[in-house]
């Protein structure tokens, strides 16, 4: 429905007419005073998606003296949103846009009159978590949208540590029911002393991940209390290749690259596992037939790692456009927390990087490099 109204978008801003609607606004002290007394971020754009008016809150978060040399910028452009290349592209032409909560909120209240949502925004300077509202009001018979923003990142930001720490340490126990039950089974009797090993091990790192979360949560310096420690590449694939031999069955089975490397790296280990683990379960959660997930590791550039983890499934182009998204789940709302959770502790933590290539052609692999840390 809403999708049918035309594109909010404009490659020619009109000055004359930009500053004659901000003139317009600001004609009423009474309205102007009201803008720029609540603490709420707000915009007055036309129907092209062009800010005519920013309230005070708005130019001080983004840090704007003089609103005239931005007048007729789109909202994107105006909060530095990466979905923007250098190649000057418009708020709302990119396929990115697509998927964004904002523009969204913005095309159904020039139809409907209202809405609200809440949009991820990726800035230059970071994630910001955004409740958007917005509304269609007329002044002097000109039709313009009033676009309200709060950042509520702070609060998104506790509540999705609590749910990706429960989801995480899920993960583990999961992985320690798997394997008592294979070992209740008594069908694997010659692996019983390595199936206890592994046991062990699942729950010592329960303990490294509730003490993970604790440090996480009360943003203690994280380097105090674990520091880096020198991780050898052919054992660590082999912990997390073991600890998933729980997920394997006939029809999906975890296979290690003959072409990983052996050598020493530095790196958090709890967190960097907790990162893999992720990206290990979201391939088998991928995949619904017969399939073969393969799990690497290479020496990086700079004496660090680079971990791969491949499934044959491909992701929908959809999807790939929010795939690290705060907040945005193909399962459901408490679900899909795994990619959030490998970006932040990859990028805060690891001060690494972590992506994805997918195609049709090759399936879906997902990579982490980490940062070589003294």
């Amino acid at each position: 429905m809403h999708e049918k109204h035309q594109p909010l978008t404009a490659d020619i801003r009109d000055p004359d007419k930009l500053l004659k609607d901000m003139e317009l606004i600001e004609s009423n002290p009474f309205a102007a005073a009201i803008l720029n007394g609540v603490p709420v971020e707000i915009l007055i754009l036309n129907t092209l998606n062009q800010m005519v008016y920013a309230n005070k809150a708005f130019m001080t978060k983004f840090g704007i003296t003089d609103i005239k040399p931005y007048l007729g910028l789109q909202p994107g452009k105006l909060m530095n949103c990466c979905g923007q290349s250098h190649k000057g592209e418009q708020c709302g032409s990119t396929e990115r846009c697509r998927v964004c909560g904002a523009l969204r909120s913005i095309r159904i209240a020039i139809e409907d009159g209202t809405s609200n949502s809440e949009s991820v925004l990726n800035t230059a300077a970071g994630i910001l978590n955004l409740q958007v509202n917005t509304s269609k009001i007329h002044i002097s018979n000109r039709e313009f949208v009033l676009f309200c923003l709060q950042d509520i990142s702070n609060d998104k930001k506790r509540v999705l540590l609590e749910r990706i720490f429960y989801h995480d340490i899920l993960n583990t126990a999961h992985n320690i029911s798997g394997m008592a039950e294979l070992l209740s089974t008594g069908e694997f009797e010659e692996s019983r002393d390595e199936f206890i090993s592994l046991l062990i091990n699942s729950s010592n790192r329960l303990i490294e991940e509730i003490n993970l979360h604790r440090l996480i949560s009360t943003e203690q310096f994280i380097e105090q209390d674990t520091p880096p420690e020198s991780i050898n590449s052919t054992s660590f694939i082999m912990e997390m290749a073991g600890e998933f031999k729980a997920y394997t069955s006939l029809s999906i089975s975890l296979l290690i690259d003959k072409k990983s490397e052996e050598f020493d790296f530095v790196s958090h280990r709890t967190i960097l596992k907790r990162v893999v683990t992720n990206m290990i379960k979201n391939a088998f959660e991928a995949e619904s037939g017969p399939a073969a997930i393969c799990l690497g590791i290479y020496r990086g550039t700079r004496s660090n790692a680079v971990i791969r983890v491949h499934n044959p499934t491909p992701m929908n182009p959809a999807v790939q456009l929010q795939i690290f998204n705060r907040s945005f789940s193909t399962k459901g709302s408490d679900r899909g927390l795994g990619t959030y959770s490998m970006k932040i502790l990859t990028e805060k933590y690891l001060n690494g990087k972590v992506f994805f290539i997918s195609s049709p052609e090759s399936g879906t692999t997902f990579i982490v490099e980490t940062q070589e840390m003294d």
